[in-house]
């Protein structure tokens, strides 16, 4: 069974009885999905009269003799994985028509983009080339989208490497190629809260190499100051 509001694949995790009816709490989105007992299980449970225990149902993996009525559940996950798949083959780094070149922002009638400046016929792909290996690793990444801890990976060397922007880049061109790839939105929000993160952060030694800078600094304009003050002195006290 699918919760009604997020579409994952509910578990028997988080669940309770109410009458005759399992309640069953999504652990994502924490909607409650009501599933009704029939009333033969429900008199079972309950001290009913026993049955012989009958053979099991056979199953029949037809609607039609030899044929397949198995359903595949396919989730929004499952479609933005497919997508991705087809990316990584198809053209890894094109850019939807419509959307800026450059911050994939989307296109207005001006001839520049109203979001990053730049002009839309004298854009260079030059200025967003990747680097080699975020190339490679955002195919691989293509062909197994649903991999979470690959993503995390990826975003962690994105930011050791100060490919941040880049790399926030390429999830926006999955956004703007399939809105609702949940993978890509939360890919392109983790990619911002590392930068932020990396912005508000400032080590301790950077601080003192800073002070120290300061003070070499002041101690070069003190002595130039002293040195042009003292041949001052020395030409007043000349006799005339």
């Amino acid at each position: 069974m699918l919760c009604p509001q997020c579409e994952r694949l509910l578990e028997l995790e988080v669940f309770r009885v109410d009458g005759a009816a399992l309640i069953i709490t999504c652990t994502r989105c924490a909607v409650e999905s009501r599933v009704e007992v029939p009333a033969a299980a429900s008199q079972a449970s309950s001290g009913g009269s026993m049955r012989a225990p009958s053979l099991p149902p056979r199953v029949s993996l037809a609607s039609t003799e030899g044929g397949s009525n198995v359903v595949v559940l396919r989730t929004v996950h499952h479609e933005a994985a497919q997508k991705a798949a087809k990316a990584a083959d198809e053209g890894p780094f094109e850019v939807p028509a419509g959307v800026c070149p450059k911050c994939i922002a989307p296109r207005g009638a001006a001839s520049s983009c109203p979001h990053c400046g730049i002009l839309y016929e004298s854009f260079d792909d030059a200025a967003v080339l990747l680097p080699g290996w975020l190339r490679e690793e955002w195919v691989a990444l293509l062909r197994d989208w649903a991999n979470e801890s690959k993503h995390g990976l990826l975003r962690r060397k994105a930011q050791q490497t100060d490919a941040l922007a880049a790399l926030g880049r390429l999830y926006r061109i999955r956004q703007a190629f399939v809105p609702e790839d949940p993978v890509a939105e939360e890919g392109r929000a983790d990619v911002l809260r590392l930068a932020a993160v990396a912005i508000s952060f400032r080590p301790a030694q950077d601080d003192e190499t800073e002070r120290r800078k300061r003070v070499v600094l002041i101690s070069i304009v003190a002595a130039l100051s002293f040195v042009v003050l003292l041949a001052l002195l020395v030409q007043l006290a000349r006799p005339a």
